[in-house]
């Protein structure tokens, strides 16, 4: 961790998202006897003083506030998107414009909400396919899909951006998705620079390479590896029990024993009443 100084100390109220917490429960289905899985208990962090930044935030967060072309990838939890809101403090304070894109409209709706809390109505949009709300704005959260067709139909919106976000760029030669993610970065006009984030880029820096070869551009590479949140893999019987790995193969094993048995006695009863049939044709007979 680098040392704490102004410029990677951050305030928690200037990161909070104020999402509003749901009070109660909804009515109870009747008639239910499983049990649900224990969860472990959360202890609420209740200290809202300063944070200190990681290193890679740290590195990004300068390398973007001096203009660099960068690719974050760090696991899912470690707060990339705080990168994009200093980069957005810049841009924005020095005039220009800023573009957020994500390859989804509920996760662009949700950045256009945190957004407009961090930095008011006035000053966030959000154009997707369905709905346009203050299209002009210095901060515009769209889908990629919308950015590309803006570099191909109107370019001249985009006059005045500094910087496009590409949220989940890993998305990039996704077949599901087409090229739009290809074509974004190659018909982005020259001024407009990149920050690309993800949590699951195994060949940044080949991808790095490849945007730097298109946009004749150097484009900087920050990772990181640990886990601010850690994963555990665990399992969910038929009985809502949670199991680990050993436990949840041999609980496999005896379902599938169970279920060869099953078919071995359909199979008897099978062949049993079909004998039976057989014998009364030839008493029939």
């Amino acid at each position: 961790m680098p040392q704490a100084t102004n410029d990677n100390i951050i305030h928690m109220d200037e990161i909070k998202s104020n999402k509003k917490q749901s009070k109660g429960r909804g009515p109870r289905v009747q008639g239910r006897n499983k049990k649900r899985p224990e969860r472990h208990q959360v202890q609420q962090q209740t200290d809202t003083g300063p944070i200190e930044l990681d290193k890679f935030q740290v590195k990004a967060i300068e390398a973007v506030l001096n203009g660099n072309n960068v690719l974050v990838a760090a696991p899912t939890g470690t707060g990339k998107t705080l990168i994009a809101e200093k980069l957005a403090e810049k841009v924005m304070g020095e005039g220009k414009g800023l573009v957020y894109t994500s390859p989804l409209k509920a996760l662009s709706n949700q950045k256009y909400a945190d957004f407009k809390k961090m930095f008011g109505d006035e000053k966030v949009g959000l154009v997707t396919g369905d709905i346009t709300i203050n299209g002009d704005a210095p901060l515009t959260v769209m889908t990629t899909e919308i950015f590309r067709n803006k570099c191909f139909e109107d370019i001249e919106d985009l006059e005045n951006t500094a910087y496009v976000v590409f949220d989940e760029i890993h998305y990039l030669d996704d077949p599901h998705r087409g090229t739009a993610w290809e074509e974004a970065i190659l018909f982005a006009p020259d001024q407009v620079k990149i920050l690309g984030l993800s949590a699951t880029v195994p060949n940044v820096r080949e991808m790095a390479t490849w945007i730097g070869e298109v946009r004749q551009c150097e484009v900087l590479v920050v990772e990181e590896f640990k886990r601010a949140v850690p994963l555990e893999i665990q399992w969910i019987d038929p009985e809502n029990d949670l199991l680990s790995k050993t436990q949840a193969k041999r609980q496999v094993r005896k379902l599938v024993d169970k279920q060869k048995g099953s078919i071995q006695q359909l199979r008897q009863q099978h062949d049993k009443k079909k004998r039976n049939q057989t014998n009364q044709q030839r008493r029939g007979k």
